[in-house]
């Protein structure tokens, strides 16, 4: 019973934080938690459809097919397309960090100070990043056939997070996770420079210099790569160029967000736009459906490598405007309390929820399962990743977070 009540009071401590003032965020998002609490969950959401993937790729690749009431319901794509949650967090960024500098833009407040901005990002992303590297040298040091770090240059490049192709960059092989962060800080570092796009007369603009820093840097990967493993061009077609749609759309929802009360009436108006979550669930839903049988057409310079994404990213960020904008499908959606604790611990859970699946999948007890070795993983994995992610929500970016507000104050 006191575990019980104890994780009821940290769960209402934590959901008023993320709706305080202090959290940095747009002035209508501090003033109704409802919006932050959708964020929150679609958050959760991205998080959890990674790993759904991860832990259907290492229990086989099992078909996923539900029989219900004479239908015969496919959700291997929904499964295998899992990727697409890293594409989530991106548009998410890119929304949520555009806020602040569209609203300079707008006049509506003075310039963000990029010394505490980048403090934030920092203090965001590296402290439970380096508190999970250490915690897997050490398993590597005591655990044998782990994988660990050989020599001080792959050292080096951990700690700097230079997860790209060589010979810049390094393989993250204690955990594949990693490869997207490096992304992520990237567009922290360009943001600040993008700023000035964030103006409704320059939303053309920054749509299409998104799309063409895009397509150029896929195009190249292409181009010169078509040799390289798979795993290796996928690493290097996604960098910050590459993902620059997915950013770039985030970006343009918070220009559309922050000016809405002043947008030209042949664009949507604000109370219509949680008419956008049915249509963003289906963009998205047709998306993830469409692409598993064109597979090797997207890695052949198709057309669809550089059209699929952009499709995907306006369908998310038709369905974050949706929950900004009071949509009930999304806020049932995503506003429950499971999905916003989910949120919560979203990075933590992203970090960990790969090396626990490994560990569980390399058991002898899993090796042994001749069936239903997803469903298993996935009953005995959940709760261990949260409780794992909730650990070190609480004892490291929960720390990290008041501290940043502390320097913020100072």
């Amino acid at each position: 019973m006191y575990g019980t009540d104890l994780a009821r009071v940290c769960c209402k401590d934590m959901l008023t934080r993320i709706t305080s003032a202090r959290c940095g965020l747009a002035p209508a998002l501090r003033d109704d938690a409802s919006h932050v609490h959708v964020l929150t969950g679609i958050r959760g959401w991205a998080a959890l459809w990674v790993f759904l993937y991860h832990a259907w790729s290492l229990s086989g690749h099992s078909d996923l097919v539900v029989n219900l009431a004479g239908l015969s319901l496919d959700f291997t794509p929904l499964a295998s397309m899992g990727g697409a949650g890293v594409t989530i967090f991106f548009v998410l960024s890119g929304f949520l960090l555009a806020i602040p500098f569209a609203e300079w833009q707008s006049g509506m407040r003075e310039r963000p100070a990029l010394s505490q901005y980048l403090l934030r990002r920092v203090l965001r992303v590296f402290p439970a990043y380096y508190a999970q590297l250490a915690i897997l040298l050490l398993v590597a040091a005591w655990v044998p056939g782990q994988p660990g770090i050989d020599d001080l240059g792959a050292l080096v490049r951990h700690l700097l997070m230079l997860f790209m192709p060589p010979p810049l960059g390094v393989e993250p092989i204690m955990n594949l996770a990693w490869w997207t962060l490096p992304i992520e800080f990237a567009f922290y570092l360009a943001l600040p420079f993008l700023a000035f796009t964030l103006r409704p007369r320059r939303a053309v603009g920054l749509l299409l210099g998104s799309l063409a820093a895009m397509y150029l840097w896929r195009h190249g990967v292409v181009m010169r790569m078509a040799d390289a493993p798979l795993q290796m061009r996928v690493h290097a077609a996604y960098q910050l160029p590459g993902s620059m749609d997915a950013f770039g759309f985030g970006m343009l929802a918070a220009v559309l967000y922050v000016n809405r009360l002043r947008l030209p009436r042949w664009v949507i108006p604000q109370e219509k736009w949680g008419r956008l979550g049915i249509a963003g669930m289906v963009l998205v839903g047709v998306a993830i459906y469409w692409l598993p049988g064109r597979r090797n057409e997207y890695w052949a310079d198709n057309p669809i490598f550089y059209l699929w994404t952009p499709a995907l990213v306006l369908g998310i960020a038709a369905i974050i405007l949706a929950g900004v904008g009071g949509s009930r499908l999304i806020t049932r959606l995503f506003s429950n309390r499971f999905m916003i604790v989910a949120g919560l611990v979203s990075y933590s859970y992203y970090l960990w929820h790969l090396p626990v699946l490994r560990w569980i999948v390399e058991t002898d007890w899993f090796r042994s399962l001749e069936g239903m070795r997803f469903l298993s993983l996935l009953l005995v994995s959940t709760p261990l990743i949260f409780l794992i992610s909730t650990l070190s929500y609480v004892l490291i970016e929960w720390p990290g977070m008041r501290f940043r507000r502390r320097t913020a104050r100072a």
